[in-house]
């Protein structure tokens, strides 16, 4: 149920009025805040938003109150909740799952703020607007992965990136009611918000654990089953992604009896948007490659069966031969790096997961003087800019070899140098004088 809370300054003053719900009123769900400056507007909020289900009341926009209806059957089509609907409906070229989620994320962190406004209006959709929304999401408190089975989940900010993300989908939507025939707005107001950097509180670069390969070897040694010791080496000698992975076959074996075996990445698994999974081509183009292998790759694919297997026989799977979800892998693989951590194999302050097997291939690719564009190639990235923005940092390295390289060049030239005859002295403003000094 919503509740008001009074807001006090230093003095302990009331200052302002804030009615307080959870969305939908789950126990889980985000929490919603709008501020009043007096008590009797706060009550006649929090009790709308107790008659609507513990949902923004309709016609409400966050920070402003009220909007005119939009009620008719002309100016109903333009109500922003049918209309994104439509949109995200009617788009094609996009996989379902992209879909399905475009849903949740309207109903769950865009509808509670602009549902019931007017697609066309520049009141309702301006750059104050957007940027009263983006601040809202800022404050929002989350928690990621699965919900805990008992007690509470960890809840932290909303990261950066998903917040870019939700801006993204709402500035898709403006941009097709400003591409319209006719037009239904004279410009896109997302274009002119500024948005949190990706690298905010360290967010983006917390997330990725490089291994060394003598710490993956030692991960290795702590997995008990023989088929999860194989993924790894299989994984880190590739950096395949887990969706491209478990998704190989003896299919995917090219040239494998000459010296320059590869591996075709083909397929991958995909959701289908009802909650289960398919085999289909990979996320982009340029997941659509060909990676050369080395030797210790080629054992370990030689081990789980090679071209022994039917065709289409998967080389990873669970127990009953289904998909290997990441999930059933990543609780073995949480023991093992517990047990590498007490055994000294891995620092007490890495936690990888088996992402960061991709991560940590890449980096070994860096730290030898490969470039970021080869890396993008192996590893399958569309843009070269999500390679830079992931591995940039650690081009320092790649730097410090070329430097060497350099000064060894100007080195041997400074050498040469020294051996060839003196050059003529400077003379006035910088200009050779001539041989014997005289000026002839």
């Amino acid at each position: 149920m919503a509740s008001v809370v009074a807001r006090k300054n230093k003095a302990g003053a009331i200052v302002s009025y804030q009615v307080k719900w959870r969305l939908g009123g789950g126990r889980d769900a985000p929490w919603q805040t709008e501020r009043f400056d007096d008590v009797d507007s706060a009550d006649i909020f929090k009790t709308a938003v107790n008659e609507h289900g513990q949902q923004w009341p309709p016609g409400w926009v966050r920070g402003r109150g009220f909007i005119g209806s939009l009620e008719g059957s002309d100016n109903d089509r333009y109500r922003f909740r049918r209309y994104a609907t439509t949109c995200i409906e009617n788009r094609t070229g996009i996989e379902e799952q992209y879909r399905t989620n475009c849903h949740r994320d309207l109903d769950k962190w865009i509808f509670p703020t602009f549902g019931e406004c007017d697609v066309r209006s520049t009141d309702h959709f301006s750059s104050e607007t957007i940027r009263a929304w983006v601040r809202g999401l800022e404050k929002s408190r989350v928690h990621s992965g699965p919900a805990p089975k008992s007690g509470m989940p960890k809840l932290r900010k909303m990261s950066p990136k998903t917040i870019r993300n939700m801006h993204a989908l709402l500035s898709s939507i403006l941009q097709e009611a400003v591409e319209a025939e006719p037009p239904l707005r004279a410009r896109n107001p997302c274009e002119l918000t500024r948005l949190p950097r990706k690298d905010d509180d360290g967010v983006e670069g917390e997330d990725i654990e490089f291994l060394t390969p003598e710490e993956v070897a030692g991960l290795i040694t702590q997995m008990q089953r023989r088929t999860d010791q194989l993924l790894t080496i299989v994984k880190y000698g590739t950096g395949l992604r887990w969706s491209e992975i478990t998704a190989l076959t003896p299919a995917c074996l090219i040239d494998w009896s000459t010296s320059a075996p590869k591996i075709r990445v083909k397929r991958a698994w995909k959701k289908d948007g009802m909650g289960g999974f398919y085999l289909g081509v990979p996320k982009s183009k340029r997941s659509r490659r060909t990676v050369r292998i080395p030797p210790s790759v080629v054992a370990a694919v030689e081990e789980l069966g090679g071209r022994r297997l039917e065709h289409d026989e998967l080389f990873f799977t669970g127990d009953r031969q289904q998909r290997l979800s990441y999930s059933t892998f990543d609780g073995r693989w949480k023991r093992a790096v517990r047990l590498a951590r007490e055994h000294g194999l891995v620092p007490p302050q890495k936690r990888p997961t088996p992402h960061d097997l991709r991560h940590s291939h890449a980096a070994v690719l860096i730290s030898e003087g490969r470039s970021l564009t080869y890396v993008q190639r192996r590893l399958g990235h569309e843009s070269i800019k999500t390679t830079s923005d992931t591995y940039g940092h650690l081009l320092p390295q790649a730097d410090d070899d070329a430097m060497e390289t350099i000064e060894r060049a100007l080195s041997h030239e400074v050498h040469q140098g020294s051996e060839a005859p003196a050059a003529s002295t400077p003379g006035p403003q910088g200009c050779p004088a001539k041989a014997g000094g005289g000026r002839g």
